[in-house]
This record gives structure tokens, sequence and C-alpha cells, in this order.
């Protein structure tokens, strides 16, 4: 069974890149860790033509926040005219229509970008997400790395 996440990377990522969990690029998750019996080639198929011909999202990095369980991951919440959420919806529709079970996507959505490795995206900094990545959660090089599976552009 495959694991998978959507995510919007701030910086720009290639198809068949590597890194340890440890070292997620600062993202956006657009889609929260979903589980499918398909092939990955079959998830990527299905998201192609949804996010074809999407446009750049531009956000403001607003609030510092916490989140997790236990209110120990620190973020920074993102705003913006709608896009993010409405991507969101569209990813979402299409993996629900294709049976892939997304019950553990969040009703109370809150886009944003957690803290890591690679730093911390101030408030008040404009962010400026110009493509979308699928990201294997579960890759052959074990569950300590994450794979990006595929990378689909967006629009400036």
């Amino acid at each position: 069974m495959g694991r998978f996440a959507v995510v919007l990377p701030l910086e720009p990522v290639t198809a068949g890149e590597s890194f340890p969990v440890s070292a997620w690029p600062l993202h956006v998750t657009v889609v929260e860790p979903f589980e499918t019996h398909h092939e990955a080639a079959w998830v990527v198929a299905l998201l192609g033509p949804v996010l074809h011909g999407r446009r750049a999202v531009d956000a403001d990095a607003s609030d510092r926040a916490m989140f997790g369980t236990r209110r120990d991951v620190p973020v920074t919440l993102l705003r913006d005219a709608g896009p993010l959420g409405a991507m969101r919806v569209r990813v979402l529709s299409a993996l629900r229509e294709a049976d892939v079970d997304v019950a553990r996507a969040r009703a109370d959505y809150r886009p944003h970008v957690t803290d890591t490795a690679h730093g911390t995206v101030a408030p008040g900094r404009r962010v400026r997400l110009t493509q979308v990545a699928l990201v294997d959660l579960r890759p052959p090089e074990g569950r300590a790395m994450r794979t990006v599976l595929a990378v689909w552009p967006l629009e400036s």
C-alpha cells in the first residue's frame, strides 16, 4: 500500500529527488498523508489533469502558531486570496471520486509552513508557490526517507 502527500515546495524540487524525513524542504501541505492500494503511477495520472494549467500561488506569511497534538510543532500560517483552499478542494475531490481514503484530511485546514532544518518563514514575508509535488512517504529507500514522485509546474 502506498502512502503519499501533496505539497507546494517553497523552493523547486525535482521528480526522483529524495531527502531524509529530518530534512524536508520548506513546503505547504495541500493534502495530508493518504494511503491507497494503487501504484504511484496511478496517483500521478489521477492528479495530473487536476493540477495541469493551474496558476502560481502568492501567499503572505501572517502569524506564528503551534500545531500537533501536543502543540509542539512550530509553523507560520499563510494567508492567500483563496487559491490554496481551492487547490486542496480540487485534489481532495479527485482522490475521493477515485475511492481513495482521505478521511485524515482536516476540515479546519489552515495553510502553513512548518519549521524545518531548512529554516522558517518569517511573518510578513510573501511566498510565491510555483510547483506542486507528489511525495512518496514510503519509498524503497526506507521509512526515514521521502521521495518526490512527480512535479507539476504552476503557471506564472
